[in-house]
């Protein structure tokens, strides 16, 4: 559903809210008109997730408006129970945080893949709110409730089915077509880079100076939501580099299957350059790491060497320091083989060394567990 402008209320514990906000502001038809921040340790009622007494106080601040809220977000994954209640005693949509998350993949998307993949992600988390609606509906809860009757409920959950299924079949289609393309590099002996790391960490600015391209960026998260590669030569070698859709934390298992395809290229690649954000608190960059190693292993991305990128380093006074903490959770929380390279993609600092390493890696026959690299000449970008 699309709306011209919105008034919006945002839940969220207080851990999440700056993300949460940050995401919103993806958003231009959204006004954040009231937050209600969660202590970290609130227990959340299993019926309607804010407990009684907060939910009561919410709903007469919202009848006491003169204007109308028209969403309220939940920056959780909401089971559907949760979400009937919530609409039920509030009157307005709700929103979890896979449903943000799609509004705004939506707001962003624009090759067919990426739609079919918003819109398979779509049907996929409403399904059980519909089975949820139809349930309670034949229980004689909800007459009239929110739409259709209970016989044209059931229609629409039996056209989403048959809509989903056409999807996956579109999918996969594209999906062979790629891994023709990807086979035929692999024929040729071009080896695959991807680029990834948490939204709005500069993926795409990284592209763009190693490949020379022009792809959009931007302070907006979620720019990338269909791979983009290039092929460039490292020391007279062919390499294809992948800039990829943006990581969050607690990654939805909706999200992940519905962009199957385009994690895939990250899954299947020789190699990951995982670029963080090394301005940002120490303690939210140690997060995203662990999360971003989390969605690694869960797309599949294991027994490969994987380079992290500190990226915007020309804002952090001790580098040394950064990527000595950076190693120690590294060797920890990745099995494998590991380097850590600070560098600044906007400004090119670091771009050689980093792509010296890139091309080291691609010439280990067997990754060790380690991340000492042999020494050996800059590498330039070339083409």
């Amino acid at each position: 559903m699309n709306w011209l402008h919105r008034k919006a209320v945002l839940i969220s514990h207080e851990d999440d809210l700056e993300e949460a906000l940050a995401l919103i502001k993806c958003l231009d038809n959204v006004d954040i008109i009231k937050v209600v921040s969660l202590k970290r340790n609130y227990r959340v009622d299993s019926k309607s997730y804010i407990r009684k007494g907060k939910l009561e106080q919410l709903k007469r601040e919202l009848e006491s408006l003169e204007y109308k809220v028209d969403t309220l977000y939940v920056y959780d994954v909401l089971k559907p129970r949760q979400v009937v209640n919530l609409m039920r005693n509030l009157r307005v949509d709700v929103k979890d945080k896979v449903g943000l998350i799609l509004e705004i993949f939506a707001a962003h998307a624009g090759s067919k893949e990426a739609k079919l993949q918003i819109e398979m992600a779509d049907i996929l988390h409403k399904l059980p709110l519909i089975k949820e609606w139809i349930r309670r509906a034949k229980m004689g809860e909800l007459p009239g409730f929110m739409g259709p009757g209970r016989y044209a409920v059931d229609a629409y959950y039996t056209h989403m089915r048959r809509r989903l299924s056409k999807i996956k079949r579109e999918l996969e289609e594209l999906r062979a077509r790629r891994s023709l393309a990807r086979s035929q590099r692999i024929r040729k002996g071009m080896q695959q880079v991807a680029i990834a790391g948490y939204a709005n960490a500069g993926k795409t600015t990284l592209f763009n100076r190693i490949t020379s391209e022009r792809k959009p960026v931007g302070p907006e998260m979620f720019t990338t939501l269909t791979p983009k590669s290039k092929a460039t030569s490292l020391n007279g070698k062919r390499v294809i580099f992948v800039d990829t859709v943006g990581f969050i934390r607690d990654v939805p298992h909706e999200v992940i299957e519905a962009f199957y395809a385009t994690l895939e290229e990250i899954a299947l690649s020789d190699l990951t350059i995982l670029v963080l954000d090394s301005s940002e608190n120490p303690s939210l960059l140690r997060r995203k790491l662990l999360s971003s190693l989390d969605t690694l292993r869960r797309i599949g991305y294991v027994g490969k060497p994987l380079i992290i990128a500190l990226n915007k380093i020309d804002t952090v006074d001790n580098v040394d320091m950064l990527v000595r903490d950076v190693g120690t959770l590294l060797s920890k929380h990745y099995y494998w083989a590991w380097h850590v390279t600070p560098i600044s993609a906007l400004k090119g600092y670091g771009i050689n060394t980093l792509l010296k390493t890139v091309y080291e890696y691609l010439q280990l026959p067997n990754l060790c567990r380690n991340h000492i690299m042999p020494q050996t000449s800059e590498v330039p970008a070339e083409g």
